[in-house]
């Protein structure tokens, strides 16, 4: 029988071919990128209807930095308009879309030239957030079943999963050293660790019932974002703490140096999967974030002087640990 032809697309088959025509470059922070660059990723927002001077989200985005960083007021087109407090429908539908346009064009400004990179990552942030449908978001966490939290779950991010797409080909395309997650956005690092490790455990940290988890987590992120690596370490062992309180069902117990004890209550019930090859492992990475607590954090005088290279590591084996943690059908 006579073979259907596949047309292939030149280069397709040679990642040569997109060498010689995009090379590589290496990680960049956001402020690396030039005005061209800025110019065409945020061309390619509006492109895809993320980012527009009708838009809710942008607006809300906005308001927020205005509020959070008030003395700096990075918003000032939209502060210099108050919202309208008449009852004419017309008049809040005309000042509804002034303070839309409005913000539209201090987003624009921001995404081109604001500094340092943390406020533009904090603006995007705020419109991530608002593509999750919280009422749909309300009824997982109220689902009591595994299976309808789940449901309800996907449906409530399926339009930030979207979202996030889209961003994390425009990071990938720049070479931008950060990714877009359900929990926030998180440091790059080599591409098998993002998808082997943080991105499923990030996922499954994205059900309500592992909020507060999720919280502190996007803290840790942010505090190494902004090169606060002595904080990163402290948020770390704060995470792990949350994390096992939830596990064992003592989410109240806020003491000090209860990590150790909840492991050894979560071991007992079952709750971590420790076995004759994964024992020793599971001791040495509770011992390591305990000693990295210790001797590098801001819990307490610090012995030594956190380096991001101490902040990622720290990072990673905590997410290993959860990720360890949670595939035990238990802890689900």
């Amino acid at each position: 029988m006579r073979e259907v032809p596949r047309f292939l697309v030149f280069g397709e088959s040679d990642p040569q071919v997109a060498e010689t025509i995009q090379p590589r470059i290496g990680l960049r922070d956001w402020c690396e990128l030039n005005g061209d660059e800025k110019h065409i990723a945020f061309q390619e927002l509006k492109n895809r209807a993320w980012v527009h001077d009708e838009s809710s989200g942008v607006l809300e985005s906005i308001k927020y930095l205005n509020v959070k960083f008030l003395r700096q007021c990075p918003g000032k087109r939209v502060h210099l308009i108050p919202p309208t407090t008449s009852r004419d429908s017309r008049d809040r539908r005309y000042n509804f879309q002034k303070r839309t346009e409005a913000a539209y064009r201090d987003f624009d400004e921001i995404f081109m030239t604001g500094e340092p990179d943390a406020l533009v990552f904090t603006m995007l942030s705020i419109l991530a957030k608002f593509q999750i449908d919280s009422s749909r978001l309300k009824i997982a966490t109220t689902a009591e079943d595994e299976e309808s939290r789940h449901k309800w779950t996907e449906a409530a991010y399926e339009k930030f999963d979207q979202f996030a797409s889209h961003m994390n080909h425009i990071f990938e395309q720049f070479s931008v050293n950060m990714k877009l997650t359900r929990e926030g956005f998180i440091p790059v690092q080599d591409d098998k660790i993002t998808a082997a490790i943080y991105e499923p455990t990030l996922r499954v940290l994205a059900d309500p019932k592992w909020e507060t988890v999720g919280a502190i987590l996007n803290d840790v992120f942010s505090e190494f974002t902004n090169g606060n690596y002595p904080e990163v370490i402290t948020k770390a062992h704060s995470t792990v703490q949350k994390f096992l309180q939830i596990l064992v069902g003592g989410e109240g117990n806020n003491g000090k140096g209860e990590v150790g004890k909840l492991f050894g209550e979560a071991k007992e019930k079952g709750l971590i999967p420790v076995d004759r090859y994964s024992e020793k492992i599971v001791s040495v990475l509770q011992g390591f974030i305990v000693s990295e607590r210790a001797t590098n954090s801001t819990a307490k005088p610090a012995e030594n002087e956190a380096t991001r290279s101490d902040a990622l590591l720290v990072m990673n084996v905590v997410m290993v640990l959860l990720q360890h943690c949670l595939t035990n059908p238990k802890t689900k």
